[in-house]
């Protein structure tokens, strides 16, 4: 029987999210439940993560553990918080808030994250967009990083990182992209990642 939780996450993943419609109803079954799991199983570790620095800041801030009821408060509202930033992410696309970018990885062994980011990086092959979240993409490579540089190279970290992987997924698509400062189609490059990186800044707020 599946957790009632990750049926929870389940509901919202179809409603937000959808599934591959390149994968077979069996395929896309078995894709829907293990991304639900993995997201429920993230929230349960942002929780216990939340649960524990909302209590030590409180000691911290009044030297002493909060009451009992007033834990069960904090508690409550922490693992709120906790589900609401895994959801806004996973399911909205939403960035994390920036207190929580130094939030540690899930505990799972690195071949099984691998395997995950595997599958994920496949499912979002065929979509075009899908540079707009780079966790969906593959690493950039050689030629990528050689004409990000080339073209951006004084641009910021954050402008670079989604310019890698929309080359990269442009040469993955074989699609046009621009080659020099002076390509057609650089100037429409540089709109649409200026667009990007406005829109990740103000989620970031």
């Amino acid at each position: 029987m599946i957790d009632p939780a990750v049926q929870d996450v389940m509901k919202l993943y179809l409603e937000h999210v959808g599934l591959p419609p390149e994968l077979s109803p069996e395929d896309q079954q078995e894709f829907l439940e293990s991304e639900s799991e993995r997201i429920a199983e993230r929230i349960d570790n942002m929780k216990a993560h939340m649960q524990e620095q909302v209590l030590a800041r409180y000691v911290r801030e009044n030297g002493h553990p909060a009451p009992y009821m007033e834990q069960v408060g904090l508690i409550n509202q922490a693992w709120a918080q906790a589900t609401e930033y895994v959801i806004a992410e996973e399911i909205y696309g939403q960035d994390l808030p920036e207190e929580m970018e130094a939030y540690p990885p899930d505990q799972e062994s690195p071949e099984r994250e691998a395997e995950r980011d595997a599958a994920r990086i496949q499912v979002h092959r065929s979509d075009p967009e899908r540079w707009r979240n780079p966790l969906n993409c593959a690493d950039p490579g050689t030629e990528a990083n050689g004409l990000t540089d080339l073209l951006w190279g004084r641009r910021d970290a954050t402008f670079q990182y989604f310019a890698v992987h929309l080359i990269q997924a442009r040469i993955e698509d074989s699609l046009p992209y621009p080659t020099s400062t002076t390509h057609p189609l650089y100037p429409s490059f540089t709109s649409l990642l200026d667009e990007r990186v406005t829109q990740h800044a103000a989620r970031a707020r």
